[in-house]
């Protein structure tokens, strides 16, 4: 398949990925307008929604291919809430419990004090904070 050159087709070959039509349009659909926090199920529907055919499963397995190539960030919020974060910089996030949306917080605005020592032969490789947050 012959793709056009862009942008989308090099970050994709950066990463080893084979850049077919569907990869293409997920990342250009992921990285078109600068940092965001985005669900699968979001982008599934926004693909769709563009007239593109595109899977559930390819959605989730270029979503966890480009987070393994260090392109995406996932952030867990709860067993159920999986989003998948272009800022891939250490920082952290406010959880919007009615919106169901992520905030990020910049790294340096929250001091940590009294983190625990690691088991032994084990290190601290990251820590990140989700504050839930709801209206008053």
């Amino acid at each position: 398949m012959k793709h056009k050159k862009n942008k989308y087709v090099d970050i994709l070959k950066e990463v080893n990925l084979r850049p077919t039509r569907q990869r293409v349009v997920l990342v250009s659909n992921i990285f078109n307008s600068g940092n965001r926090h985005i669900k699968a199920e979001k982008l599934h529907e926004e693909v769709l929604f563009s007239g593109e055919k595109v899977s559930l499963a390819t959605v989730y397995n270029t979503l966890n291919n480009l987070t393994n190539a260090g392109l995406l960030r996932q952030v867990k919020v709860n067993s159920n809430q999986n989003y998948f974060d272009t800022n891939t910089s250490a920082h952290h996030h406010f959880f919007d419990e009615v919106n169901h949306s992520l905030i990020d917080i910049p790294h340096d605005k929250i001091k940590l004090k009294g983190i625990p020592k690691p088991p032994i032969n084990k290190k601290i490789s990251d820590v990140e904070i989700i504050i839930s947050i709801k209206n008053k």
